[in-house]
């Protein structure tokens, strides 16, 4: 339990006393799902902050009015909800699916403020943590800022996944990512033959299967 509490990103750093000092007074809960079950859905308020620490789920990003998703498959150390519990939208922002059996440990958001009060390794990890998802989106407009196809996916991919993603897949269909990217279905299709021939993905006429987040955002 110790060992596995400092591992998670929010807990980097701390030491054995301060996991004691955490176990004794915060009132921790795990919950498994099996795969196929829904741990948390777009528009579902955030109350805990909640880690996954075994087994994998998929969190979905929907695109809405162009029918495209993004997901992205996460494993142990996955953060749900924590970038959401304060602020004007307190909603989870995506749907997050278990796809093995999968096991959750959480806390409510104000026994976490007062983890934060308790010491600023914790305040320290959290704002890094929040600087990080606050960061990426302009750091993805910057880079991915020429207009083509490519420069809309990648920056589609790098703002809504994370770095450490076990896998990321794009599924829509080439008049919904045409859609997206303001160009024809014919270039997509055209686009998605060259990132096949790179080894950037995989792709038939509804997925796309990033095949290294890393290598395909050149990073």
């Amino acid at each position: 339990m110790y060992e596995m509490i400092m591992d998670l990103p929010l807990f980097k750093g701390v030491g054995k006393d301060h996991i004691s000092l955490f176990l004794e007074k915060t009132n921790i809960g795990f919950r498994n799902y099996n795969g196929g079950e829904i741990l948390a859905d777009i528009g579902e308020s955030v109350r805990m902050v909640r880690f996954v620490i075994s087994g994998e789920v998929n969190i979905i990003h929907r695109l809405e009015d162009v029918g495209v998703t993004v997901e992205e498959r996460a494993g142990f150390g996955r953060v749900l909800g924590a970038d959401r519990l304060f602020g004007l939208d307190t909603g989870y922002p995506y749907r997050a699916v278990a796809v093995t059996r999968t096991s959750i440990m959480e806390f409510s958001k104000e026994q976490y403020i007062n983890l934060l009060h308790s010491d600023n390794i914790y305040m320290l990890n959290f704002f890094n943590y929040l600087s990080l998802r606050a960061q990426r989106p302009v750091d993805a407009i910057k880079r991915y800022c020429n207009g083509t196809i490519n420069s809309r996916v990648r920056q589609l991919v790098c703002v809504l996944t994370e770095p450490g993603a076990k896998g990321v897949v794009i599924n829509g269909s080439d008049e919904a990512l045409a859609e997206y990217c303001d160009t024809t279905e014919e270039y997509i299709r055209e686009w998605k033959h060259e990132i096949q021939m790179e080894m950037f993905a995989e792709c038939d006429s509804e997925t796309i299967r990033i095949l290294s987040r890393g290598r395909f955002l050149g990073l």
